[in-house]
């Protein structure tokens, strides 16, 4: 049990949504926090570029003095107080600086610099250090002025990402109990979604254990869409099944009830012949006999050969150019003998020849079956009617229609099965695979054959053969 759960595809399909969730929200929580981020160090360089521009154009106006009026009259602005603003010499020396106590150091020492004329003049050279603080952020804006000196202005600012550390573990906290909702939430749709394939499993188990092929999937309330789709096919599929099962069953059924009165009569014939006091001419005439039967059977065995070689697609077929109006002359000359016998007229109604690639020798059986069953349920004096005509020139037509008694509706798609007979054929010798070869045969040349009641009151057969391939 614990093992079918840790396969079970819900439970895969829960952890994979998990997952897909964390990746996207991570994803999405990391491009919020660097965007944000980006904001704030945007917003921070702005203001310091601001004041850079302000205290430039002072500069250009009234030089060093209106920069330090101006720091002096604004210092206890707290936008003002907590800047550096410091004027830059040509050759780096501090001119000017004014500096925020707290976060700054500055040193002084005395060093010689050019005068300009050849020797050295003293000056004081002012250093600032920021301090290293890990929950500070510096952010400096420079200008060259217009005497190329250079203006500096710079802030320091809480750190960002300590600024941003209690939306980082909010995210934390709200991103796990999420993720948890949507683990039990995935998992919960995901084990509703399934369940048409655990419920078609579970029948499947139900039919190998018990044998019972009526067994369907039970279709899940208001379901829709592929998984619904997948319900029905799979009904379609065992309702399919059951029934070539059940075509198979009720073959092997008559198959055995066709051999079983050959076998016995071979037994019989042969039992005759190995009497000690037989004659020898009804020794030979029991053997005779025997030989009948067991080619019977074998010719029952080779027909059923080559419908199943037919059916699926195995039938070696030996195409060459056929012409069906001098098949069906064919195939009524070699029936005259036996309509004559009954006083059957058999009429060919071939207007024009219609040629097509087909196997000469399989269609000519095929059609011949298709006259042999005509003839064999024709009463005598009766007519059976062969002709031939194409429709668009893209497929022929061979029509071969009886005054028999015809085929019931209800039995007309059962007569192509195999070995099976209506009541009224159950008296007529012959195999029960003529009409199953007929199908075969027509369906290997990618034709197709159906029957139905004739003008006259009999069967029409009707044949479609392609005229394409």
């Amino acid at each position: 049990m614990l093992e079918r759960f840790r396969q079970s595809l819900a439970l895969r399909l829960a952890v994979l949504y998990g997952l897909l969730f964390a990746i996207g929200a991570a994803a999405t929580f990391g491009v919020l926090y660097w965007l944000l981020a980006r904001a704030l160090e945007a917003r921070d360089l702005a203001a310091v570029e601001q004041r850079l521009q302000e205290y430039a154009a002072l500069y250009d106006v009234a030089g060093a003095a209106a920069i330090r009026n101006r720091l002096a009259a604004e210092q206890t602005t707290p936008e003002v107080s907590s800047l550096l603003v410091r004027i830059i010499g040509k050759t780096g020396e501090t001119v000017f600086a004014r500096v925020p106590t707290g976060w700054v150091e500055t040193q002084e020492k005395q060093t010689l610099v050019p005068d300009g004329w050849g020797g050295w003049e003293p000056q004081v050279v002012r250093t600032v250090r920021v301090p290293r603080n890990a929950e500070k952020d510096f952010t400096v804006a420079s200008r060259p002025l217009r005497d190329g000196r250079l203006l500096q202005v710079a802030r320091s600012t809480d750190n960002r990402a300590v600024l941003l550390a209690p939306l980082r573990r909010s995210f934390l906290m709200v991103g796990s109990g999420a993720l948890l909702l949507a683990g039990v939430a995935g998992g919960v749709l995901a084990w509703r979604v399934t369940r048409p394939i655990r419920v078609a499993a579970d029948t499947a188990r139900e039919i190998i254990r018990t044998g019972d092929l009526a067994a369907r999937v039970p279709a899940p309330p208001g379901a829709s869409g592929e998984l619904a789709e997948l319900v029905h096919q799979l009904n379609a599929l065992l309702a399919h099944n059951a029934k070539l099962i059940g075509a198979m069953r009720e073959t092997l059924d008559n198959l055995a009830h066709d051999l079983r009165t050959p076998l016995a009569r071979l037994r019989g014939t042969a039992d005759l012949a190995l009497q000690p006091q037989a004659d020898p001419a009804a020794t030979r005439e029991a053997l005779a006999d025997c030989v009948e039967e067991s080619e019977r059977v074998l010719r029952l065995l080779e027909t059923l050969l080559d419908v199943s070689a037919a059916e699926t697609g195995t039938l070696p077929l030996r195409h060459s150019p056929v012409d069906l109006a001098h098949l069906l002359a064919e195939a009524a000359d070699l029936y005259r003998e036996v309509a004559e016998e009954k006083n059957i007229s058999v009429t060919l109604d071939t207007p024009e020849p219609i040629t097509l690639l087909a196997d000469p020798l399989r269609l000519g059986q095929a059609v011949a079956n298709l006259v042999d069953n005509a003839l064999k349920y024709t009463p005598d004096g009766g007519r059976v009617r062969l002709s031939l005509r194409h429709e668009a020139q893209k497929e022929a037509i061979i029509e071969i229609a009886d005054s028999g008694p015809g085929v019931p509706p209800e039995e007309r798609d059962k007569i192509w099965r195999r070995l099976y007979r209506t009541d009224t054929s159950r008296s007529q010798r012959g195999l029960g695979l003529g009409l199953s070869l007929v199908k075969a045969i027509v369906e290997a040349h990618h034709g197709t054959v159906d029957v139905d009641a004739a003008p006259e009151g009999g069967a029409n057969f009707r044949v479609k053969l392609p005229l394409v391939s």
